[in-house]
């Protein structure tokens, strides 16, 4: 984050400087004649000025585009993105991002809207349902399960190069990795936060938001404690009511899954990768089962991973085994198995889009009366324990795990779906994903206060 905003600065310098185009006048040598103004001098440097203001506000006007529409309008002036076979996951990330920003828009100014399923009437209005609360289309603002997703990514992406070092057996390079990553985690997760909040105990001290305490002194000392809780990170995954900013609840449960996943991958890495995939799906399934839900998302990443990091070996191999055959060889040994492999895979493909299409129903799943909401109902009777006892949202969240990895899977096996979320706007929503999170909040308090 803080690296855009550096370039973004350095943009703004080179954009607002003075355009080439506009010819600049010397001043006229004191030994040379002067001469009387021109009738049309006066009118041709106001002319002149006037070009220069339009220009800097134009070049303002294209700094606050968004860096999509700005590559589109100039594509010569950006070097080209590449993409890489992971960045569809960026791209899920920040559309996932701003999904969670409509849902808190919606929470908090149409409540009723967000809260009940499509058909489940509300005994204190009159209010009828809207088509926008059916089913998948619930998607587009259900923000909860969004963070489910984060979770997944995190793990995947976090363990991905410690991933490949074990495989090559290269336990120097990720033993460095590991250290590295431990080191930087809390920085990275920890001081955008501290800067997020500060600025908003600043915007309450300006009565923009909330209610300030009386003296500067206490609302630093104030401030000064909610930062302490959000590092406190030792509850794992139960959820917090932080003060200034409360979607940070999630900040302290990413902390605290990414150092057990860094455990994890030390104690697994000289395994062989079969052996050490199964590991971790059995103590995802004990996760689960004692209740600790981020574990599970965390360590889900982890396994997928490995699954993708597997069948790209394999694939690798498939290659170099066709390019040592002759053509004839390979069509009399491999032409026989050729429909069966088709069937399979196509087989495969349909059972991930039925687990995707499971997960995007779950994702619509409503704050209120699930118990009794069609097709919710059965998922909530049969929710499994400790959560189901714990009750509250916690019946949701195992479900919305499951959900998680689902969707995570789904794309990550058919390349197909992966192209929504290479597009320059997925990418673009990538690049400000924390940094919209972080701020969707304060933003929403301001304008509602």
């Amino acid at each position: 984050m803080i690296s855009i905003a550096v370039r973004s600065i350095r943009g703004a310098i080179a954009r607002f400087s003075p355009p080439a185009s506009f010819p600049y006048s010397p001043l006229a040598d004191a030994n040379s004649r002067s001469e009387p103004p021109s009738p049309g001098g006066s009118g041709s440097g106001s002319q002149s000025k006037s070009k220069s203001i339009l220009a800097r506000l134009l070049a303002l006007l294209f700094f606050l585009l968004p860096s999509f529409v700005q590559r589109r309008l100039r594509p010569n002036d950006f070097k080209h993105r590449r993409i890489y076979p992971t960045s569809w996951l960026d791209g899920l990330r920040g559309v996932a991002s701003l999904i969670v920003f409509f849902c808190h828009f919606t929470e908090t100014h149409a409540a009723w809207f967000t809260a009940r399923a499509y058909g489940i009437p509300d005994e204190n209005d009159n209010v009828a349902s809207s088509p926008l609360q059916l089913p998948f289309v619930r998607v587009i603002y259900s923000g909860r399960p969004m963070v489910h997703i984060f979770f997944v990514i995190s793990g995947f992406v976090l363990s991905l190069k410690s991933l490949k070092q074990a495989r090559k057996r290269d336990y120097d390079g990720l033993h460095r990795t590991l250290s590295s990553s431990v080191f930087r985690r809390g920085f990275r997760l920890f001081l955008p936060t501290t800067a997020s909040t500060f600025i908003i105990m600043v915007m309450i001290r300006l009565g923009w938001t909330g209610s300030p305490l009386p003296t500067l002194w206490e609302q630093l000392v104030d401030w000064k404690n909610a930062v302490w809780r959000i590092t406190f990170s030792w509850q794992w995954d139960i959820t917090q009511i932080l003060p200034y900013d409360v979607h940070l609840w999630t900040i302290p449960i990413e902390f605290s899954n990414s150092l057990l996943l860094f455990i994890v991958l030390t104690g697994l890495s000289r395994m062989k990768t079969y052996l050490r995939l199964a590991s971790v799906l059995a103590i995802m399934v004990y996760c689960l089962k004692c209740g600790h839900w981020a574990a599970f998302e965390f360590l889900g990443g982890m396994g997928l991973a490995e699954i993708g990091l597997i069948q790209e070996a394999r694939r690798e191999r498939v290659t170099s085994a066709i390019q040592d055959k002759e053509a004839s060889d390979m069509e009399a040994s491999v032409a026989p198995d050729a429909t069966s492999t088709l069937m399979a895979t196509l087989l495969f493909k349909a059972f991930l889009v039925g687990n995707l299409i499971f997960a995007l129903f779950v994702a619509g799943w409503p704050n209120q009366k699930a118990d009794v909401t069609p097709g919710m109902s059965p998922l909530w009777h049969n929710t499994m324990e400790p959560f189901f006892t714990m009750g509250g949202d916690l019946v949701s969240f195992p479900w919305y795990a499951l959900g998680a990895m689902q969707i995570v899977v789904a794309l990550q096996q058919i390349k197909m779906l992966q192209n929504i979320f290479v597009t320059p706007l997925a990418q673009y929503l990538a690049d400000i994903s924390y940094a919209l999170y972080l701020v969707h909040g304060p933003v929403l308090d301001v304008f509602s206060h």
